[in-house]
């Protein structure tokens, strides 16, 4: 009798011994990611940030979530690892992706506390650019002053005319333009839209006048004005001079081409 309790008491040990390793051993499948957004999202022009939200199942509880950007060379992780969830069996995330400029391809990792690693579909973020507005094709234009009276053509540039000084250069002075710059030689072929002139004029230095053309002599010059009138960008090259002498006085012309966009 006693022989038969014994072997019982052993059964009943090794039966719960059974049932204790399985609940030890219980494994888990790896989390489940699940975003707002998959396969390819065209930004809107000139956008260049997302919101990626989304959200992890986990039956063992997450661990950690990683946002990734996906290249040639590898996956490399964008900005900070999430982490300590209220509720790790199901993690609502969200993902800010800036300086987006070309194509970008990311995707989500989530790993559970058994080290479990999944990830999402790739997303593929496409910058659009915004359209750029291109210079008209160059005009011809001409500013003149006739003995002491005031300069004639300079008023759309937002320029004006009204003294030469004393060694005898002509004084072209800011008016009613709102800015006033010169540029380097090479902006006059270089630049062929309204974005890259407004880059150019905010980057330079805004100036009072400009006093570049003799007003004794005639010449030839190669000099690149450029202001802003009433939101209108204008880009100016300076041709040529010619100085006469009648009897209205000393007349002076200055040749000039210029390219312009309406910023509205």
């Amino acid at each position: 009798m006693r022989i038969t309790k014994t072997v019982f008491v052993a059964g009943l040990l090794i039966v719960a011994a059974v049932f204790t390793a399985c609940e030890e051993d219980e494994i888990f499948d790896p989390p489940t990611v699940l975003t707002s957004a998959g396969g390819e999202i065209v930004l809107a022009e000139g956008v260049e940030e997302y919101t990626l939200e989304g959200t992890v199942l986990s039956d063992a509880g997450v661990a950690e979530i990683k946002l990734l950007e996906v290249t040639d060379d590898g996956n490399f992780q964008i900005g900070s690892t999430l982490t300590n969830f209220e509720n790790p069996n199901q993690v609502s995330f969200t993902f800010t992706i800036t300086g987006i400029t070309d194509v970008m391809v990311v995707k989500v990792e989530a790993t559970d506390i058994d080290m479990q690693t999944s990830y999402s579909d790739d997303i593929t973020l496409v910058y659009t650019p915004i359209p750029e507005t291109p210079l008209t094709e160059a005009e011809e234009a001409t500013w003149q002053r006739v003995g002491g009276t005031a300069g004639t053509g300079l008023e759309e540039f937002g320029l004006a005319w009204t003294l030469n000084q004393k060694s005898v250069m002509a004084v072209i002075r800011k008016d009613t333009a709102e800015k006033f710059v010169q540029l380097a030689e090479e902006a006059w072929e270089e630049i062929e839209t309204l974005e890259a002139l407004t880059e150019a004029v905010e980057e330079a230095d805004d100036m009072d006048d400009y006093r570049g053309v003799s007003a004794e002599q005639n010449d030839t010059y190669n000099d690149v004005l450029a202001t802003v009138v009433n939101g209108q960008y204008f880009l100016i090259l300076v041709k040529s001079a010619t100085v006469t002498t009648g009897d209205a006085g000393t007349t002076v012309t200055i040749t000039v081409d210029y390219k312009t966009a309406d910023t509205e």
